[in-house]
């Protein structure tokens, strides 16, 4: 499994491209796929599938962009009510991207149907943690609504600790937010 990042320090964010050397999946593309596209190709990879971990808040995504210029399929929770097509995902399920195996988490708190993905690939595991579980920190659960502020933090909580339940010790943890991005909830490390 390689994992390719694309910074966007001025956002404080980053997107992912992880491929099994033929077949690649994109998780959290930044809206200019430009960069998602030169990485790609210069990894010379497909890609096949475009995953949100959850609907941004700071910034517009370029996920359907690049599902549709590309053909890939476009994994969103299905609990999220949106008005395009999309490939639904729900916890627990899982998804082939070539020889990855991709298992969509519900990791609630930064917003109500947030998902991390658990990608595994010949003995080797990585966590796509969007802005749920991040370096030293979490993502905030103050962006929604303020009455939604405490469940949601409840459920951050809960979010986290079902995470590093669920992945392994020495699982490589790669998160959106927590780059300078305004979605950490502190400081992240």
């Amino acid at each position: 499994m390689d994992v390719i990042v694309i910074d966007t320090p001025q956002l404080g964010d980053r997107s992912y491209l992880v491929h099994d050397g033929r077949v690649g999946l994109v998780i959290d593309a930044q809206r200019d796929i430009d960069r998602v596209e030169a990485a790609a190709r210069d990894a010379g990879v497909e890609v096949t599938h475009v995953a949100e971990t959850h609907l941004h808040n700071d910034y517009l995504t370029g996920g359907l962009a690049y599902a549709r210029k590309h053909g890939a399929a476009y994994l969103v929770n299905a609990a999220d009510e949106v008005a395009f097509e999309r490939t639904p995902i729900a916890d627990g399920e899982t998804v082939m991207v070539g020889e990855l195996t991709v298992r969509a988490v519900a990791t609630p708190g930064h917003t109500h149907h947030h998902l991390s993905y658990v990608v595994e690939h010949d003995g080797e595991q990585a966590v796509f943690s969007g802005g749920s579980v991040l370096y030293g920190s979490v993502g905030r659960t103050d962006l929604v609504a303020p009455g939604h502020t405490v469940g949601l933090t409840h459920d951050q909580y809960a979010s986290a600790r079902r995470l590093a339940k669920e992945a392994a010790a020495d699982a490589a943890l790669y998160p959106t937010h927590g780059f300078g991005s305004f979605c950490s909830s502190g400081p992240a490390t």
